[in-house]
């Protein structure tokens, strides 16, 4: 079966990856942040409640990972459809890239440090996906 290739929108800005406390409140006006202001994912686990959104939109008091760049693989990419996570991670683990994804009901946001944001431009347009 071939690998599966998407088209890549850049999302702009620098990005952060917080974890507060699972007991903790959702901060109020991140999800009240127009989307021009950039991506937001929530998560809450048992252990934790995790964070992504624009650097500067950073809850205070969080312990916070980045700063890191964000492509869109958008869609709808069809839920039957296998392996496309593996066909954007892959080229980067091998190069020694460090990746987070998050899915969406219609697509993947895979998110790389800053610092190899054009190197990871490069291995995904080398492994056949095209940047928007």
């Amino acid at each position: 079966m071939p690998t599966p290739s998407v088209d890549l929108h850049p999302l702009p800005g620098d990005y952060v990856i917080a974890r507060l406390p699972a007991t903790a409140r959702v901060p109020e006006g991140l999800l009240s942040l127009p989307p021009t202001e950039g991506y937001v994912s929530i998560t809450r686990t048992p252990q934790e409640l995790s964070i992504v959104c624009r650097a500067e939109s950073a809850p205070a008091h969080a312990e916070i990972d980045g700063p890191w760049r964000a492509l869109y693989a958008g869609g709808p990419i069809p839920f039957g459809l296998t392996g496309v996570v593996t066909s954007l991670v892959a080229p980067l683990s091998a190069a020694g890239c460090p990746v987070f994804v998050v899915s969406t009901f219609d697509g993947d946001v895979l998110m790389v440090q800053s610092a190899d944001y054009g190197r990871a431009r490069d291995l995904l347009g080398e492994a056949g996906h095209t940047l928007v």
